[in-house]
């Protein structure tokens, strides 16, 4: 394969290589019109935000290192959700985002899960952001979602504008010590 093939393959949602991508992109100023493929789908687009539940400090939680947590554990090394907000080329040049929710595990035999939402309305992204908790608990928008979105408000005016009009409704983990960058 040459370097002209690489550049033009896309990048999978699902894959490392784009969660290293969007951490990248996150940090920049302006943000890279890239390929990408979900759910067999290829497309064109910008990344606006990301967010990751990830724990790149190997800080296991409910179980000890080396083992597998059980089904229901929560352990942000082993089983976490990454969000990305994206503006993708449409061919009748309607502005269209993307919001994909991608539940992620380093356990052998769990699937990787993506949710995908398209939408032209930016009001609709924040509307794909909120998770409905368990055992009835009402619906709350959590880190990864909401660093996403206000990443997202930063280059993009839609949604900006959204979050103007309804930012006590979209936490922000900044004010909790958290290093959004902005």
């Amino acid at each position: 394969m040459n370097d002209t093939d690489t550049a033009t393959e896309p990048l999978d949602l699902l894959s490392e290589d784009f969660a290293d991508f969007a951490l990248d992109e996150m940090e920049a100023d302006t943000r890279t019109l890239t390929n990408f493929t979900v759910e067999g789908q290829e497309f064109e687009g910008s990344l606006l935000g990301f967010g990751s539940s990830y724990s790149a400090t190997g800080t296991h939680t409910g179980h000890m290192p080396g083992t597998t947590p059980a089904p229901r554990i929560r352990c942000a090394a082993c089983r976490w959700a990454d969000v990305a907000i994206m503006r993708v080329e449409s061919d009748d040049n309607v502005p269209l985002y993307l919001v994909a929710t991608m539940g992620k595990s380093d356990i052998d035999g769990e699937d990787q899960r993506i949710k995908t939402v398209w939408t032209p309305d930016a009001f609709e992204v924040l509307t794909a952001l909120p998770v409905t908790g368990r055992n009835g608990a009402p619906a709350k928008i959590p880190f990864p979602n909401a660093t996403a979105f206000r990443y997202a408000a930063h280059v993009d005016r839609g949604i900006k504008t959204v979050l103007d009009e309804h930012d006590d409704a979209i936490p922000d983990y900044a004010d909790k010590g958290s290093s959004l960058g902005f």
